[in-house]
């Protein structure tokens, strides 16, 4: 029995994870969240030409009022 109890101790000292089992479901969790909003806000700020964030001059109302003022 004594062999058996030295093998388990040392087994347990080898192990250099200081985080628990228990918060990796979280760890995964948030990276899958992390990712996805990610993915999504550059999805977003790229490809939607609602947003004014692009060079889009369709959109912009600087033509419009140099016109008026002219």
């Amino acid at each position: 029995m004594r062999p058996a109890q030295l093998l388990l101790e040392a087994a347990k000292k080898q192990s250099g994870s200081k985080i628990p089992v228990e918060l990796t479901p979280l760890f995964v969790a948030m990276g899958v969240a992390l990712c996805s909003g990610t993915y999504f806000t550059y999805k977003k700020f790229c490809y939607d030409d609602s947003l004014r964030v692009s060079k889009n001059p369709e959109q912009s109302g600087l033509a419009h009022i140099l016109e008026e003022k002219k």
